[in-house]
C-alpha cells in the first residue's frame, strides 16, 4: 500500500524556503486533513521564516492569486491557466500542485547581426497586466539577478522552442514562488478591485469563493486580530475550496475514483 506521503526529491532551495517534491495522499491544512484515493505530485514549500502560521498565510496568499486567475480565465483575459493549485498547509509551510518543466529560458536572443531580440512568452503580457490592475505584481522576480537575459520562477514545459528567427514561446508555463520577496500584494488596491467587481466576480466564481477571497485578504492584513466569527467562516470556506480542488485532482485520469475524505 502506498504511503500517505512519499518523498521523491529536493525540488529547489532559495533564500526564503526549500521545496520537496512528494507523492502525497494526505493533505493537512485549514479546515482539517484531507485524504485522497490517488497520490498526487506536489511541492511542499518549507519556510525558513519562524513567523507564526507562515505556512497557512502563504497558502491563503496563493489561494487569493489562484481564485483571481479563475476569474480572469472565465473573463477570457488570457487563454491558459498559469497558477498552480494550492492544496494544504501547516504552521511551517504549504503544499501546492507540482509544475513540470524548467524555469530557465532566455528572455532575449542575439541575432546574426549581434542585436538582442526579445522573446515573446505567449499570454505573459495579458497575465501580468490583469494581476497588476488588481494590485498584484507577478512580473517581479522573474529574471535571474545574475543574468538579466534568463528567466526564473516561470516553469515552462517546453522552454527551448524559441530561437532568434522565431522568438516566441507557447503558453504552456506556470508562475511559481509566491513568497514575500517574490510577490507583493497591495491589499488596499486589491480590496478596491474586488469591491468594484463584486457582482461580476460572484457571477463567474463558485458560491462562497468571493467571500473566501475577501476574508483571506482580511486575515493576511490583520492576522489573529480578525473577528473570530469571520475567522470561523474563513475556515469553513477554505475547507470547501480544498475539498473541491482535491476532488478534481483526485479523479483526473482515474475512472471511478473514490471521493476524498475529510478527517
Amino acid at each position: 500500500m502506498l504511503n500517505d506521503v512519499e518523498f521523491i526529491c529536493r525540488g529547489g532551495f532559495g533564500s526564503e524556503a526549500e521545496i520537496d517534491v512528494e507523492l502525497r495522499r494526505s493533505f493537512p491544512g485549514i479546515g482539517g486533513n484531507i485524504r485522497t484515493y490517488q497520490a498526487l505530485p506536489v511541492a511542499f514549500r518549507k519556510e525558513f521564516s519562524k513567523s507564526m502560521n507562515i505556512g497557512h498565510k502563504l497558502f491563503l496568499k496563493h489561494t487569493i492569486i489562484k481564485k483571481l486567475e479563475d476569474y480572469f480565465f472565465k473573463k477570457g483575459l488570457y487563454q491558459y491557466a498559469h497558477i498552480t493549485r494550492p492544496l494544504g498547509s501547516s504552521e511551517v509551510g504549504y503544499i501546492y500542485e507540482w509544475a513540470f518543466g524548467s524555469d530557465v529560458f532566455p528572455w532575449y536572443y542575439t541575432d546574426e547581426e549581434g542585436d538582442s531580440v526579445p522573446v515573446e512568452l505567449d499570454d505573459w503580457r495579458n497575465f501580468v497586466e490583469a494581476f497588476s490592475e488588481a494590485g498584484i505584481d507577478l512580473q517581479k522576480d522573474c529574471t535571474d539577478p545574475d543574468n538579466g537575459r534568463v528567466s526564473q520562477n516561470i516553469i515552462h514545459q517546453f522552454p527551448f522552442g524559441a530561437s532568434f528567427s522565431q522568438p516566441k514561446l507557447n503558453r504552456l508555463w506556470k508562475r511559481i514562488d509566491f513568497g514575500d520577496k517574490s510577490v507583493v500584494i497591495n491589499y488596499d488596491r486589491f480590496l478596491s478591485y474586488v469591491d468594484r467587481n463584486e457582482v461580476d466576480m460572484r457571477e463567474n466564481l463558485r458560491v462562497g469563493r468571493y467571500d473566501m477571497i475577501k476574508l483571506a485578504c482580511k486575515y493576511l492584513m490583520y492576522g489573529e486580530q480578525m473577528d473570530p466569527r469571520e475567522l470561523g467562516e474563513l475556515t469553513v470556506l477554505v475547507r470547501d475550496y480544498r475539498l473541491s480542488t482535491l476532488s478534481h485532482l483526485n479523479t483526473r485520469g482515474v475512472e471511478g475514483a473514490r471521493e476524498v475524505k475529510l478527517l
